[in-house]
Formats: structure tokens, C-alpha cells, sequence
């Protein structure tokens, strides 16, 4: 199976044609550089995406080409869903490493609800991501800097354990000190000083670009951080017969089948 399909698989038992609906999504792998444009907002909605293997944001670019980071988007994760019900990507996509990434013609989205157990897992991830950025927003306004440092990598770390290593105490920080002060909503200055504070205080430990998690129920203290994931209630789904739902081979191969000039690595890493 896909990766996608792992991370539907560790919560509920699939069957054979959810299996292989979802196995759709990842037909297609591209390999991007870091750094790599992946669409640009404006551009037509036309396809969403699996991320296989490494890091990529979602972000905003203004008129003076600055950036400002919106979302991160790790192993397992989907990328353009927000733009999905519009005709153009409201965000730009680019890669923080080099990464393998799946698109999939978005039609192949409107097949998931003739499987409604599938339906509803998808609702639950949007909904998990929906309240992580309000979470993220009431520490932007509540925290002082230091937490809002304590939230970005605890949220790192636990969709790394959600989609990866679920013992994960450390990961590979793929994000500038500038990104980085992007999403916690301080200046690059600030965000130095307040890396070192955490660092004296013993919570976490730099062994080059990679960063342990040592004292997490300190990150946890200083930041609110609530894991959403781990908090799934799946019992509503029990009740849905997922043996009543059509192999997806039954509705014909569809605009997945004749995707074969997938979207390239663009030519700028803009």
C-alpha cells in the first residue's frame, strides 16, 4: 500500500477496494529537489497531492517576495486539498527537502465518497488540521515567544510519529531560522534567541541539523500543545457497512488511468 493508505490502515481494517482506490492517489510519483516550486497559487486546481518522502509548506508570496509559511506538510500528508474545492490554488506549494511527490487529478477525490468510511476518515484529518491551526493561532496570541518556538516542534514531531515512527523523540529540522520565525510569528532575531533558551533549559538538543526532543512535557508547559491526532474517536464509524461499497474497478479507470503527464518538477525553485 501507499503511504496515505498506511496512515488510513493503522486506524481502521481496510477492505480490498478502499485499498485499492487509495493506492489511485500515488500512481504517479515525481521526485523534487529542496527547494522546488511545486504549484503556484493562481495556477489551475486541477490535481491534489500525496507527499511520499520528505518536507514541503504551503505558503504565501507577496508583492516584495517576501513569504509567509501557512502549513507544513510531512510523509502521509495531502497537499492542495484546501485549493480542491476551487477552480485555482489559493497557496503556493514548495518543497523544504528533497521529496517524492504524488498528484492525482482531483477528480479522483469525488470516488472517495462513494466509500463512506473513507469519507469520514478524510472529514477527521481535516477536521484534526482545522483545530491544530486554530491551536496554533491561540498561541500565536496567548504565548510568549518561547512557546510559540515549543508548539512548532512539537507539532513537527507528532505528525512525524503520526505518519513515520510513532517512538519518534527526534527529526531532521528542514526549516530555516527565517521560516521558522514565519510560523511562530517573530522575527528571525528573536527566533535565534529564543532557540538558544530552549537549548540552555535542557528541553531539546542540536546534533547538526538534526533536533531531540528531550524534555517534552516542558515543550508541552510552555506551549498548550495538544496532540489532536491522538485523539481520534473512530467508534462513530463502526456502524458504516463498508462491504456494501462498489470496487472502484466497477466505475472504469476514470480520469486517474489517463494521467500520464503528471505535473513536472517546475524548471524555477522560486
Amino acid at each position: 500500500m501507499g503511504i496515505f493508505a498506511d496512515r488510513l490502515a493503522i486506524r481502521v481494517d481496510l477492505t480490498a477496494a478502499e485499498k485499492e482506490l487509495l493506492n489511485e492517489f500515488e500512481r504517479f510519483p515525481v521526485r523534487y529537489p529542496a527547494h522546488q516550486r511545486v504549484v503556484r497559487a493562481g495556477d489551475r486546481a486541477e490535481c491534489a497531492f500525496v507527499v511520499c518522502s520528505g518536507w514541503a509548506m504551503s505558503y504565501s508570496l507577496f508583492e516584495d517576495g517576501s513569504q509567509h509559511v501557512r502549513r507544513l506538510h510531512f510523509p502521509g500528508d495531502l497537499l492542495g486539498m484546501p485549493s480542491i474545492p476551487m477552480r485555482h490554488y489559493a497557496e503556493d506549494i514548495e518543497t523544504l527537502s528533497d521529496a517524492v511527490i504524488c498528484a492525482f487529478d482531483k477528480s479522483l477525490l469525488g470516488r472517495v465518497f462513494k466509500y463512506p468510511r473513507l469519507a469520514g476518515l478524510m472529514y477527521m484529518f481535516a477536521q484534526a488540521e482545522r483545530i491544530t491551526a486554530g491551536d496554533r493561532l491561540a498561541c500565536l496570541g496567548s504565548r510568549p515567544a518561547i512557546g510559540r518556538m515549543a508548539f512548532l516542534l512539537l507539532d513537527i514531531l507528532n505528525r512525524i510519529r503520526a505518519a513515520e515512527d510513532p517512538e519518534a523523540n527526534s527529526f531532521e529540522m528542514h526549516l530555516t531560522r527565517e521560516q521558522m520565525s514565519h510560523v511562530a510569528g517573530i522575527t528571525p532575531e528573536h527566533a535565534s534567541r529564543m532557540w538558544s533558551d530552549l537549548r540552555r533549559a535542557g528541553l531539546i538538543r542540536c546534533e547538526g541539523p538534526r533536533i531531540c526532543i528531550v524534555d517534552e512535557p516542558g515543550l508541552v508547559r510552555l506551549s498548550g500543545y495538544v496532540d489532536r491526532d491522538a485523539d481520534f474517536d473512530l467508534a462513530w464509524l463502526k456502524n458504516i457497512d463498508c462491504h456494501k461499497e462498489k470496487h472502484p474497478s466497477s466505475h472504469g479507470s476514470g480520469s486517474a488511468g489517463r494521467m500520464t503527464n503528471i505535473i513536472p518538477p517546475l524548471a524555477d525553485s522560486a
